[in-house]
């Protein structure tokens, strides 16, 4: 004889197992809402937890902020993101094949995720740093796995060229994120649409300091193609080519402003210009209140973050439902 409570129980478990299989089949595979094994470490970049704050920001009634933690992805940033979508567009595209290597230039968070990545997809991995680098981050891209030349050049222009020379002589592969489409269109395929799943796609805002500007061009381009009341919004130091496009109006004076490929600057709704002490400020206050610890950009864009929110109306802030602003927090360092 069947036990009817056992029964109940199977059918309760069939029905959950269903509910999330449906789940699955809308948002795809890269969106699974419980895969825990994984075939490879690259699987784990992606599908990062939105983290509610709940001391920051307390003062402003009728809004919430999330922090999309992007210092969760395997090598601490945002840039995995980028440095995967880049990988597999030249993979398919045959610009990079196996056995070539792999030139980069530079020792930020985009040089820690290209070398990873090509390690583990047995590419050899070349960076050419400045000599001002820091020797922490040259033994870091070591440790990663790059092979790293330290040069005299400080300019920036002179390491590219640099690097395309090496690049011809080994025919090796160059990424450039600045350009590079797959960098943007990676963010609008995962990065965006896990944030509107995750807030039941009640997003109001989401706001990012600028990098190459890819990362907020596809987040901005999916949440606004589901809605466009969305606002999309930008955070950063006032002497960068963001900042400076975003505080004229006249179109001479963006048009001699040279802005990445990458970055579409009619998706950008509002411009926050936030000074360091402001972003140190903010910095310490999440690890002090919230528990979190995360770069310095963290703290530039909540600083923005708290400074949209008070130019909100009394309309648009609900105690019962919150206008959601989302934080990207693009890395640990």
């Amino acid at each position: 004889m069947i036990d009817p409570i056992s029964k109940g129980i199977d059918d309760l478990g069939n029905s959950l197992l269903q509910a999330l299989n449906n789940v699955q089949g809308i948002f795809g595979k890269e969106l699974s809402v419980a895969k825990p094994i994984h075939d490879n470490i690259l699987q784990l970049i992606g599908n990062t937890p939105l983290i509610r704050l709940n001391r920051i920001g307390s003062e402003y009634s009728g809004v919430q902020f999330y922090l999309k933690a992007e210092f969760l992805n395997p090598t601490g940033s945002a840039k995995d993101r980028t440095a995967i979508a880049m990988y597999i567009d030249a993979e398919r595209r045959g610009k990079l094949k196996k056995g070539m290597s792999v030139v980069l230039v530079g020792a930020g968070s985009s040089s820690i995720s290209f070398t990873w990545i090509g390690k583990v997809k047995g590419y050899p991995v070349y960076c050419l740093v400045p000599l001002h680098t820091a020797p922490e981050r040259i033994q870091l891209l070591r440790s990663y796995g790059a092979d790293v030349t330290v040069t005299g050049e400080g300019d920036l222009s002179r390491l590219y060229d640099l690097a395309e020379e090496k690049a011809k002589k080994l025919g090796g592969w160059i990424p450039d994120e600045a350009s590079n489409p797959a960098n943007p269109n990676f963010h609008f395929k995962t990065t965006g649409p896990e944030i509107w799943r995750d807030l039941q796609g009640k997003v109001g805002a989401v706001i990012s300091a600028p990098g190459s500007g890819g990362a907020i061009t596809g987040i901005g381009r999916y949440l606004k193609s589901q809605d466009r009341r969305v606002k999309v919004i930008i955070a950063g130091k006032q002497n960068s080519p963001f900042m400076e496009y975003g505080k004229t109006d006249n179109p001479k004076e963006r048009e001699r402003i040279q802005l990445p490929a990458v970055y579409d600057p009619k998706l950008i709704d509002h411009y926050f210009h936030v000074t360091q002490d402001e972003a140190l400020h903010l910095q310490a206050d999440l690890y002090e209140k919230e528990g979190i610890f995360a770069g310095l950009t963290t703290g530039t864009v909540i600083t923005g973050a708290l400074r949209f929110s008070e130019s909100l109306s009394e309309s648009e802030k609900n105690e019962r439902n919150p206008y959601n602003i989302v934080i990207l927090s693009p890395d640990r360092d």
